[in-house]
């Protein structure tokens, strides 16, 4: 891995684990310092940064983290509830019991790596989380459409991280993923809207019921 790609990885990684958080200031003399390098790699970064729609460039003001822009939160949240369930579906029609022991073992993963109170990471654990569908995607032939899906990071992923870090929604994701995965194991599609609308719009739900303004800084305005 190059040096520039380096830096980029951990910046980037950094934002989308609101480390660095929506409408923070990015210093390049800061960056510099903590990369050893000059300023050419550190603006070609965030160029690239800028391009993903992680930062925003400002001439003659400097860099700054992009704001999560709801809007796009919530139109992917839709896109992903019809894709969901469709795929879910689709899924259920194919399964074969391996499959259906690997969905198992994600579910444990995700239990087990919360319960580990000594080792936990909020990253891992979203990580176990996305790997379950994962799976029914690939199974069903449509991998583009998650690679699609996964391209949606600067916005879709720092609002769910914003979910797990701020409302400490672990439990909930535990308790949702052990219900999608017995809807799989018992083939009933009967429930598979109700159960994939709960774990997509739960964090709107949440955000908006504890938090009221306290995030307000950290959105796009309408």
């Amino acid at each position: 891995m190059s040096t520039a790609q380096y830096i980029y990885s951990e910046i980037e990684n950094d934002i989308l684990m609101l480390k660095l958080k929506p409408g923070q200031l990015i210093s390049e003399n800061s960056l510099c310092t903590r990369y050893n390098v000059s300023r050419t790699p550190i603006r070609s970064v965030l160029s690239r940064l800028a391009g993903s729609g992680l930062v925003d460039i400002v001439p003659k003001s400097g860099s700054r983290v992009s704001m999560i822009n709801m809007e796009i939160v919530k139109q992917i949240i839709y896109e992903r509830f019809a894709l969901e369930c469709m795929v879910m579906k689709d899924y259920i029609a194919i399964a074969t019991e391996g499959d259906i022991k690997k969905l198992e073992k994600t579910v444990t993963q995700l239990t087990k790596s919360y319960k580990n109170t000594k080792y936990f990471k909020p990253d891992k654990f979203k990580a176990i989380d996305l790997s379950m569908h994962e799976l029914w995607y690939k199974k069903t032939g449509h991998t583009y459409l998650w690679e699609q899906i996964r391209k949606s990071e600067s916005n879709y992923t720092r609002f769910c991280m914003l979910d797990m870090l701020e409302c400490k929604n672990y439990e909930h994701v535990i308790i949702e993923h052990r219900q999608m995965y017995e809807v799989i194991k018992n083939r009933d599609t009967s429930k598979i809207e109700e159960i994939v609308k709960k774990h997509l719009y739960g964090g709107i739900e949440r955000i908006n019921a504890a938090f009221s303004n306290k995030f307000d800084e950290m959105f796009i305005a309408y």
